[in-house]
């Protein structure tokens, strides 16, 4: 894991309006172009602008810390070996802003999965896009989801930002009203 593995995707929720819990998020996508290292290049260079131009102080994520960021932080390093070009605004993120996983908060309070607390009764009142049940879960979602990239990627874009959508409705529920955790 995480050895020979290729982004297709980097899906970026912030609040733009409205009160916490409430629609007025943005959602924005950088799409792996074609299944070869110069895509990834640019899309890593793309994500790195983007991240330049919002300067975020934290980022929200599920089991992000197991897989995404160290994922993201062999990414950035390969990038500078191979161009002697850091991604300065990427290693701020990953080294610098606050990294909120929901995974263990959202496990400590009885789900399994995001799925489940996507579609549990806490969260009902959030504006949720629902988008998990788009892919099977289990073995084969990678597959499903590669497959949704490389014909025509509609579903799957749907899929990344219903999912980065929801994480940041959660967490600002959770922040909000300083839920108990168990």
């Amino acid at each position: 894991m995480l050895t020979n593995e290729r982004i297709l995707s980097v899906s970026i929720a912030r609040r733009i309006s409205g009160e916490p819990t409430s629609a007025g998020i943005e959602v924005e996508t950088i799409l792996l172009s074609r299944d070869d290292e110069e895509s990834e290049k640019k899309l890593l260079e793309d994500l790195n602008e983007k991240l330049g131009e919002i300067k975020p102080l934290g980022v929200v994520g599920y089991a992000m810390r197991s897989y995404d960021i160290p994922l993201l932080s062999i990414k950035k390093q390969r990038h500078y070996q191979k161009y002697r070009s850091p991604l300065w605004k990427l290693i701020d993120t990953i080294e610098s802003a606050a990294h909120v996983d929901l995974y263990f908060p959202l496990k400590r309070m009885g789900y399994r999965n995001l799925e489940e607390a996507i579609g549990s009764p806490r969260f009902e009142n959030l504006p949720l896009r629902k988008t998990k049940s788009l892919f099977p879960s289990g073995e084969d979602k990678a597959k499903a989801l590669y497959e949704a990239w490389k014909t025509g990627k509609e579903k799957f874009k749907k899929y990344a930002e219903g999912d980065t959508h929801d994480l940041l409705l959660i967490a600002e529920k959770l922040l909000i009203n300083s839920e108990k955790i168990r």
